[in-house]
């Protein structure tokens, strides 16, 4: 693995020298995209890492935002948890009101509120070794939405894509409504242990979002459009999870 870090950290250095560098995409999407495509990596979404056993993070910089992990279907017993989301938990879509959305984050330390009497969080259950997303009215009463993510499944998750980490920064700036993009820094991880995994969820430090929207273009318009489940963990709290690898290329540098 040692290899691979350090044939990554040299692509990025190459990357990095070329200076500002026009988006290949329009949207949020367009820096990670960009800097894959200047990599070589083909759009796909296979559940593997990005660049030989190393998945790739790329953020704009001073945006304080969440990084997003993995999305993951819940795997408890119960089939199609979504539909009973929307029965009990979903919202109008504020453009389509006869259809039902539910777009919101949760985690363990508190209740969250969904409208004005409902609320819901995450519960690590540890005695059967699964994550619980359970909702009730304030005032009490459960709703039966039967969702969980099993240990088993998380772990193999996490242990696939996500043991090295490669978190990118890039300054961007805007000319004729076109972004460009100044991939400036890069820090490489290595993921703690699963156990810190499902402790940070206990504690909160690591947020479910569900995505459960509905298409508006004419083809599928009126249709749910689930994005799936992901799980994520802000930023200034990476640390908690990963420890810094420290890359020196030393003498490989001086001699490219």
């Amino acid at each position: 693995m040692k290899e691979n870090l350090k044939e990554l950290y040299k692509e990025f250095l190459f990357i990095k020298n070329m200076g500002w560098i026009k988006s290949k995409r329009n949207g949020t999407g367009g820096i990670g995209y960009t800097f894959e495509t200047l990599i070589g990596k083909p759009e796909e979404n296979f559940p593997i890492p990005d660049f030989n056993g190393i998945e790739i993070k790329t953020c704009r910089r001073n945006t304080g935002r969440n990084v997003h992990l993995f999305t993951a279907a819940p795997d408890g017993d119960f089939l199609f948890p979504n539909e009973r989301i929307l029965k009990y938990l979903g919202y109008p879509d504020k453009k389509i009101p006869k259809t039902k959305v539910f777009n919101m984050n949760f985690n363990s330390k508190e209740y969250k509120t969904i409208g004005w009497y409902k609320e819901g969080k995450i519960f690590v259950n540890k005695k059967q070794k699964k994550i619980d997303f359970i909702a009730r009215e304030i005032y009490g009463k459960k709703y039966p939405i039967d969702t969980s993510w099993s240990f088993k499944m998380l772990e193999d998750k996490l242990n696939l894509k996500l043991t090295y980490l490669a978190r990118i920064i890039a300054d961007v700036k805007t000319i004729d409504n076109i972004e460009y993009f100044n991939y400036s820094q890069i820090k490489f991880y290595k993921l703690k242990s699963f156990d810190t995994f499902i402790s940070l969820v206990e504690k909160g430090y690591i947020k479910i979002s569900f995505n459960i929207g509905v298409y508006r273009d004419k083809e599928k318009k009126g249709k749910i459009h689930d994005r799936g489940v992901g799980f994520s963990i802000n930023e200034k709290f990476l640390n908690m999870l990963y420890d810094e690898i420290y890359i020196d290329l030393g003498q490989e540098v001086a001699n490219k």
